[in-house]
Formats: structure tokens, sequence, C-alpha cells
């Protein structure tokens, strides 16, 4: 069955939560989207955006 989701408040919540640094596979479970399906549709899209960086295999929020 195919969810759809409200892409704005999807990134809002991703971002909230890496303001504590967050893998993926977590984000995965806390938000519960398909691991696959939450990096190549919000993830990445935002790391090359410039809103999240990664360090150690973690996301995490960049303070401006």
């Amino acid at each position: 069955m195919n969810r759809k989701f409200d892409k704005k408040a999807l990134e809002e919540k991703i971002l909230q939560l890496c303001e504590e640094s967050k893998s993926a596979k977590e984000l995965s479970v806390l938000l519960d989207i398909n691991l696959n399906t939450l990096r190549s549709k919000y993830v990445y899209p935002m790391y090359k955006k410039g809103l999240i960086k990664r360090a150690n295999s973690k996301y995490s929020l960049i303070h401006r």
C-alpha cells in the first residue's frame, strides 16, 4: 500500500530530530518510514540543500 506524506511537515520533523545527531536508521524508526525512501526522498535532498550535515554516519542540523 502506498502512503503519501506531507513533505514540508516531514522535513520539519527531520530537522527537529537532527538537532541531536541521528543516523538514518534511527530517523527511519522514529518516523515510521522505509529507510531507503527516507534517504532518497528526504535526507539526501536536504543534505544537498545544506540543511543538514553528515559526520560519523549521523546527520545533524547545520546551525547558521
